[in-house]
């Protein structure tokens, strides 16, 4: 059973979904974009869409509350004031390789997509494309089915 845990699960966040599941916890995110504006309009959005919202101001702050909440998802401003979000996912991933990171960019990058990938993020939203867009990447991951 290598790589498994006495449970037979195979990562804390299949436990952590199954756990959600059973008692009927609601979906989690956490978010962290220099443009609060933006951010407000994303977190009012997936509330009522039923996603419990954890707002970070720092990438720092996104770790801790990573680590904190267990969410489904991380959304990364790709130039957080204190650490890049390119670094910020890869250190988030090294802890929990399930988890889902969404890279947000105010400006299109060259390469962009490809360091994404690089660096294990499951996508690149450009800001620019729009709040839906964002909203759309979130919501079609939800908590894993076991």
């Amino acid at each position: 059973m290598a790589g498994k845990d006495r449970e037979g699960f195979s990562s804390r966040s299949q436990m952590t979904a199954l756990l959600r599941k059973s008692v009927g916890i609601r979906d989690r995110v956490v978010v962290a974009l220099n443009d609060t504006v933006f951010a407000a309009w994303i977190a009012r959005r997936l509330r009522r869409l039923g996603w419990g919202v954890h707002l970070a101001r720092s990438a720092a702050e996104a770790r801790r509350l990573t680590a904190e909440f267990s969410p489904q998802v991380v959304v990364l401003d790709t130039r957080l004031w204190d650490q890049s979000g390119w670094l910020t996912c890869e250190k988030i991933l090294r802890y929990d390789p399930t988890l889902k990171v969404v890279l947000v960019a105010s400006q299109r990058e060259r390469d962009g997509d490809a360091f994404a990938k690089f660096v294990g993020a499951a996508a690149l939203i450009h800001q620019e494309d729009g709040m839906q867009a964002l909203i759309d990447e979130i919501v079609e991951t939800g908590a894993p089915v076991i």
